[in-house]
């Protein structure tokens, strides 16, 4: 790690343990272009609060000299509603599978008064949210995704059952062999789909908010609106080898 990089870390670690009276530690950080930062960011480190390796958000530079801007609250929730559905979700998913729920709203939707507000108390106020579940299926081969359809079709009405205005379900069928523990930990910040993973991915179903056969977008294919368990099939998509 450079000095640079080092800096940087230290920074983002004294300004977030004075903002939030807690203790963080630093998973990695990303140089930014220090000559076009409007256009390319600052620089950016992934952080997560001392002994919650599942609150994982970013602390980036703003425009101004010396701001720093970070997403620690709306990954508190994210945790928090985590922690609430995890064991409805455990339920449709084959043991041992791991997932993670990720809560997101806009960088206007939330501010530092809220730092003790609880998800539930947000949401009763703010349905204009997006709610993420990413989960990883071990398997030793390519899928019979019908054996998976009931299950992710019951996580789509619970996930829906939040009552936020936007909502995906993403299950990725992967190699029993791949480790993708950290993919799954550092969902919230890594934005990567489940085609970039590095590793043997056999496929992916994507599903969201447009689906819901109650208010289905005109924009979609009739036949992938979730109006059964067997139109889960119809939004699986098979990785080429």
């Amino acid at each position: 790690m450079s000095s640079s990089d080092a800096s940087t870390e230290e920074k983002a670690i004294q300004y977030l343990e004075e903002k939030y009276d807690k203790e963080f530690e630093a998973m990695w950080s990303k140089e930014g272009s220090k000559l076009f930062q409007d256009l390319y960011g600052g620089d950016l480190v992934t952080v997560h609060p001392k002994g919650e390796k599942n609150v994982v958000f970013s602390v980036k530079e703003g425009n101004e000299e010396g701001d720093l801007i970070d997403n620690y609250i709306p990954a508190k929730w994210g945790n928090e509603l985590h922690q609430k559905l995890e064991d409805d979700i455990a339920k449709e998913l084959p043991e041992g599978t791991l997932f993670k729920v990720n809560l997101s709203v806009g960088n206007d939707r939330f501010d530092d008064s809220m730092a003790n507000m609880s998800v539930d108390e947000y949401l009763s106020q703010h349905k204009d949210a997006r709610v993420d579940l990413i989960a990883g299926v071990k398997t030793s081969a390519a899928p019979n995704v019908e054996q998976y359809q009931e299950g992710i079709y019951n996580l789509f009405q619970l996930i829906k059952n939040v009552g936020v205005s936007h909502y995906t379900i993403s299950v990725g069928f992967v190699d029993e062999s791949e480790d993708i523990s950290e993919y799954i930990q550092t969902s919230f910040v890594n934005n990567l789909p489940w085609s970039n993973l590095k590793g043997k991915v056999y496929g992916e179903v994507n599903v969201d908010e447009r689906l819901d056969p109650e208010n289905p977008s005109d924009l979609v294919d009739p036949s992938v609106i979730l109006h059964s368990p067997s139109n889960v099939i119809e939004n699986y998509e098979a990785f080429e080898e």
